[in-house]
């Protein structure tokens, strides 16, 4: 997934499993989070909920490959492709392409 943002303009962390995405996102100052589709899909909602209990206004988008309609809760935004990822994280935080 670190090949999809530009290095000039995001520093990417990664998790190996959702526990660790939730310390990395405790452990450093995090603009957003994508939650890739390699977590299983109850796994990485569950993170999205748990960091929107602790960090509430961090925007958390999920990659999903299969579009299944609604989006889970503590999840801001879904991409269901890596090239749709780009463009719905810098709506989310507010940045023009």
């Amino acid at each position: 997934m670190r090949g999809n943002f530009p290095i000039r303009e995001y520093e990417v962390l990664s998790a190996s499993t959702p526990e660790d995405a939730v310390a990395v996102c405790f452990s450093n100052h995090i603009s957003a989070v994508v939650l890739d589709s390699e977590f299983s899909t109850e796994a990485g909602w569950s993170a999205a909920q748990t960091l929107k209990m602790v960090k509430p206004n961090l925007p958390v988008m999920l990659l999903l490959k299969s579009a299944n309609g609604t989006v889970p809760s503590g999840v801001d935004a879904v991409a269901h492709n890596h090239s749709h990822m780009l463009p719905q994280l810098r709506s989310l935080l507010g940045s023009e392409e």
